[in-house]
C-alpha cells in the first residue's frame, strides 16, 4: 500500500494521501488486523475448542483419536478470513504491478500470493475428504508448501542476483545507470 501511495503522490494532487501511510499508519493496520485474528481465534477456541474424539469408524481393531475440529463454523470464519488477508494482499500487489522494475517487488508478491491462494483452494477440498490421521497431513502439506511457495517466489530471484549475478547487484545497476545486464 506505501510504495502505491508514494507512486500515486508524486502525479499531479496526489500529495493528500500521502498522510495516511506514515508508520504509525502501517504498524495500526498490522495491530488491528491481528488482534482481529486474534479475536476469532479466541472466540471459536471459548465457543467451541477443538478436542481428541475416538474414532472406531475406519479400523474396527484400532481406536483412533483425531481432532475435532469443534465449531465448523468458527473454522470456517477463520479460513475465511485469512483468505480475505490474502486476496486483499493479492489484489494489492495486482495493482502495483505497473510501476517502475527497480522499485517494484509487486511482480513477485502477486506470483507467491497466488501460489498461496492455489494451495489453500486445493486444501480445502482435499481436507474435507481426508479421513482421520490423514487430515493432519494434508493439513501440514498445505502449510508447508503454501510457506515454500511464497519462499521460492519472493526470495528466489533475489537469491539469484545475488548468488549468479553479483554485478546486477550494485547501486548503479539498482538506480539503471548501469545499461549492462
Amino acid at each position: 500500500m506505501v510504495v502505491l501511495a508514494v507512486f500515486k503522490a508524486s502525479k499531479p494532487g496526489g500529495g493528500a494521501t500521502l498522510k495516511w501511510f506514515g508508520a504509525i499508519q502501517q504498524r495500526g493496520t498490522v495491530l488491528v488486523l491481528t488482534s482481529i485474528q486474534a479475536a476469532i481465534c479466541i472466540a471459536w477456541l471459548v465457543s467451541a475448542s477443538p478436542a481428541p474424539h475416538k474414532n472406531t469408524k475406519y479400523h474396527n481393531d484400532k481406536i483412533v483419536y483425531e481432532c475435532v475440529v469443534g465449531s465448523t463454523a468458527g473454522f470456517a470464519v477463520l479460513l475465511g478470513y485469512i483468505g480475505l488477508l490474502a486476496t486483499l494482499s493479492f489484489l494489492l500487489a495486482f495493482l502495483a504491478r505497473n510501476l517502475p522494475d527497480n522499485f517494484n517487488e509487486a511482480k513477485l508478491i502477486t506470483f507467491s500470493m497466488l501460489i498461496f491462494c492455489a494451495v489453500w483452494v486445493a486444501f480445502v477440498p482435499a481436507y474435507i475428504n481426508s479421513p482421520g490421521k490423514y487430515a493432519d497431513a494434508v493439513e501440514v502439506f498445505a502449510i508447508l508448501a503454501s510457506t515454500f511457495g511464497l519462499l521460492v517466489a519472493l526470495f528466489g530471484p533475489k537469491c539469484y542476483i545475488i548468488l549468479l549475478r553479483p554485478q546486477r547487484n550494485t547501486k548503479k545497476a539498482i538506480m539503471g545507470r548501469d545499461t549492462k545486464t
